[in-house]
């Protein structure tokens, strides 16, 4: 529950940043980055193209990398190395000034992309954390569930999309009031709540197969 709640609030803060500071583009909704491209051009208004065609172009990208890292057999720590090089990318754009937008945008997208692979799911319940729309309408079906069948299952499963809904807002908040103070710098912001996570499911795991190793040997 505890990852669920910082990669999410740490995506919501990041698509605050990119979309004040860093020229009215999503870090991680694609659909809106798209949906602006689609106006534009429907518009005629074609300089806009590469602003919002190519972090959707890199997003895709960032999901075929960390499905690379994921279809390696045998290998259960293979989230490790696409969770840091996300959090690298961030860390990296963060520092591009804001005539380099058009550089920065696309490598949040591909931040994002890897994250979309990398955590697809919490204590084993498909999630995605860099958007919420499919959250939203989760935790609706399985509220309506609950109430119809009182299977405590589908009350917990609601209850936490639930809460991957409100961290995410809860992020958008907290980036857009910090975005006047930060600037684009809020970014960083992220990548501190992501590395936090990375203690959480990454270095406790490899303690417990140290454990696992000693008492085999």
């Amino acid at each position: 529950m505890k990852v669920g709640i910082l990669l999410s609030l740490s995506i919501g803060i990041l698509n605050a940043c990119t979309y004040v500071t860093r020229g009215h583009v999503f870090a991680s909704s694609q659909s809106g980055n798209l949906l602006y491209l689609g106006l534009d051009l429907a518009a005629g208004e074609f300089s806009n193209v590469v602003k919002y065609l190519f972090p959707p172009i890199m997003f895709g990208i960032g999901i075929i990398i960390a499905e690379h890292f994921h279809d390696k057999p045998n290998y259960s720590q293979w989230r490790k190395y696409p969770f840091y090089i996300e959090i690298l990318l961030i860390v990296a754009a963060t520092f591009m000034p804001d005539s380099w937008n058009a550089l920065a945008n696309p490598i949040f997208g591909l931040a994002c992309g890897l994250q979309t692979i990398t955590f697809a799911k919490v204590r084993g319940i498909p999630v995605s954390t860099i958007v919420i729309n499919g959250s939203y309408q989760n935790s609706l079906v399985h509220w309506t569930r609950f109430l119809h069948l009182n299977d405590e299952n589908d009350a917990f499963k609601a209850l936490l999309y639930l809460i991957i809904v409100l961290s995410y807002f809860g992020g958008i908040v907290l980036g857009a009031l910090l975005c006047p103070a930060l600037n684009h710098y809020v970014s960083l912001i992220s990548a501190i709540l992501l590395l936090g996570c990375s203690f959480i499911v990454l270095v406790p795991n490899t303690g417990k197969r140290t454990k696992q190793n000693d008492k085999k040997s």
